[in-house]
């Protein structure tokens, strides 16, 4: 098994993404959207994206940057945690690459209300009324696939925290705070699906334990000498059982 050369190079590198995913993400769901989607209040809605449509063009740019950014950031969390426990760290990366599928399908509805509004096929073809519904349609879709995705990244803060917790090159309490926002993106999600009320703290457990784990992997990367050894253990064990075998 080829294991890295260069553990805290890479975390680092890991970190990096992390941090542009959080950026980014926060540029394309909460302020692009957020400034120019109203809730209830379709006509101003149209009328915000109409007037504003390279910031929401820039919204969708910022998702691909998320979704790109996601699958690297999961490849080197495989590579360093696959030590740690190789089926939980796979596990881990097919839960992001499902989740990162999805967000990027799902792009297809955060443009779709632009084309609606802009596109005069649409504008001749239907009144303003049947505009605003078509669109509303498209960003209603838009929220429950996006906490479909969710649901799958949910899962692998979990098993992410699982594995830091696990693992002898990070903090412990780092994987117990990704562990509780994999729990926090569930019941965000699952109240989504049930049109249960919206939770305040979810956002800010997600903004909390995914940056202190991005920053701690950009400043400190991991405990490299640890990291070595755990990585030592597991080569060492997996000849035995190949040995057994």
């Amino acid at each position: 098994m080829t294991l890295t050369n260069h553990p805290r190079l890479l975390a680092r590198i890991a970190g990096v993404f992390y941090l542009i995913i959080t950026v980014f993400a926060l540029f394309a769901y909460l302020y692009a959207r957020g400034q120019l989607i109203v809730p209830g209040d379709m006509a101003r809605t149209a009328a915000n994206v109409v007037a504003h449509e390279q910031l929401y063009r820039l919204g969708l740019a910022a998702t691909m940057i998320v979704t790109v950014s996601n699958l690297p950031m999961g490849m080197i969390f495989y590579e360093l945690f696959k030590i740690v426990n190789p089926r939980l760290a796979l596990l881990a990366l097919m839960f992001i690459i499902v989740s990162t599928t999805i967000e990027a399908i799902n792009a297809m509805n955060y443009i779709s209300p632009l084309f609606t509004f802009t596109l005069p096929e649409y504008r001749a073809a239907f009144s303003p009324a049947e505009l605003q519904a078509l669109a509303r349609g498209a960003i209603r879709v838009f929220g429950y696939t996006f906490s479909v995705s969710l649901t799958f990244f949910g899962v692998f803060c979990v098993l992410t925290g699982t594995l830091i917790v696990q693992s002898k090159f990070l903090p412990r309490i780092l994987g117990v705070l990704m562990i509780a926002t994999g729990i926090a993106y569930w019941i965000d999600d699952f109240g989504t699906f049930l049109a249960w009320p919206d939770v305040s703290f979810v956002l800010n457990t997600g903004l909390i334990s995914e940056n202190a784990l991005a920053l701690w992997l950009v400043v400190f990367g991991v405990n490299e000498k640890n990291w070595r050894a755990q990585a030592k253990a597991f080569i060492a064990a997996s000849a035995e059982q190949v040995a057994r075998s």
